[in-house]
């Protein structure tokens, strides 16, 4: 199916959604990661056969929560014919659309994709997936968005990155500009040293990407409340140190307010604020950054963004550079801009997509 040309034509796709029929066949899942294992245990719990795995992987992998894993390079199509088959991929890192094609040409009885799981009732609580009614609920806020932002490629995203929700088939998949993540042509970041508020600094990838970029950086202010990570960030804080003017390591997270979270800690890029886990202490930036010309803050953190721009209205108010992830909770890509639009005086909005199977959506305010 073609992209949205219009917010109209998207309109007109939402409204001719019809819910995918019942999942009556034996299901092979594509993917023995976290995201596929997932989707076979809540196949399971919803009384569905679940035949077992499919990856590449499968001869380090093994038996796999129980369920056979087979590579699909030893499977014969009349082993398949008959079931269904599950896109069980879900990653920023890697497209998968040779999959989806490859699984096309061997005669499954139907495709099922992520977001066709969630039509048929599976809860599988993974970011930015959800049903198509919560979009539909929100189509005034969405267009919107679609018309403040700035740049038809913004706008062409916007409608493409909903038209992918409603299906996640990754053939559709928008274009994925994963080298320009955080440093997009239209950001003033060259033209004298900037201050980098890193929120949810990780490993220091972020920085990392900037100073190979020959982004000067004046001073790196780090957030991060993951152990494991922090150990890893003041690798690259001094393997960075001649590089950058000078650097702080805060191991917390950033919020509306100062005080304490329960936080799923050393899962790497996937750690997050959750109701049971390590306690963390939580900073508001205008609380621990002074103001300072030639702002660039950046917003990883793992759903807690909107909390944290309202901890640095002060800071927002002058008018920094902006990015901001736009695709922990599936109404993020909505509200996020209009909770800008309340805290930045005029913001320039576009949005880029730096990440495959819509990870890694980020929106951008500047000044101009």
């Amino acid at each position: 199916m073609d992209e949205p040309a219009t917010f109209r034509d998207l309109r007109r796709r939402l409204a001719a959604l019809e819910p995918p029929a019942p999942l009556n066949a034996p299901c092979h899942i594509y993917g023995a990661g976290g995201f596929g294992r997932r989707v076979a245990r809540a196949l399971r719990r919803g009384g569905h056969a679940v035949l077992g795995f499919i990856d590449r992987r499968a001869a380090a992998l093994g038996e796999v929560d129980g369920l056979p894993c087979r590579d699909p390079a030893s499977l014969d199509p009349a082993d398949l014919r008959g079931s269904a088959y599950i896109h069980g991929l879900m990653n920023d890192y890697a497209p998968s659309a040779e999959v989806a094609a490859w699984a096309e040409a061997q005669g499954f009885a139907r495709l099922v994709f992520p977001a066709d799981l969630v039509a048929l009732g599976l809860d599988l609580d993974h970011y930015w997936l959800t049903g198509g009614g919560t979009t539909l609920a929100a189509l005034d806020r969405i267009e919107d968005l679609h018309d403040r932002l700035a740049d038809e490629a913004s706008r062409a995203l916007l409608r493409a990155v909903l038209a992918y929700r409603l299906e996640t088939d990754p053939r559709r998949h928008p274009p994925v500009d994963r080298a320009g993540i955080y440093r997009p042509d239209f950001l003033d970041l060259h033209a004298a040293p900037v201050t980098f508020v890193d929120g949810g600094a990780f490993t220091g990838d972020s920085l990392a990407g900037l100073v190979a970029a020959g982004v000067p950086v004046g001073h790196w202010l780090a957030f991060e409340p993951d152990p494991d990570n922090m150990e890893r960030l003041a690798e690259t804080a001094r393997a960075t140190s001649r590089r950058i003017g000078d650097c702080r390591l805060v191991r917390a997270g950033l919020a509306e307010r100062a005080g304490t979270a329960r936080f799923s800690a050393r899962d790497g890029a996937a750690s997050r604020v959750a109701e049971e886990g390590i306690a963390i202490d939580l900073v508001a930036l205008d609380a621990v950054c002074p103001p300072t010309d030639r702002l660039y803050v950046k917003l990883d953190v793992e759903g807690m963004e909107a909390a944290a721009l309202r901890g640095m209205a002060g800071h927002l108010g002058r008018r920094p550079m902006l990015a901001v992830s736009a695709y922990h909770r599936p109404a993020d890509l909505w509200e996020l801009p209009a909770l800008v639009g309340t805290l930045y005086p005029r913001p320039v909005l576009r949005l880029r997509q730096h990440g495959h199977h819509a990870f890694d959506t980020v929106l951008y305010a500047t000044p101009d």
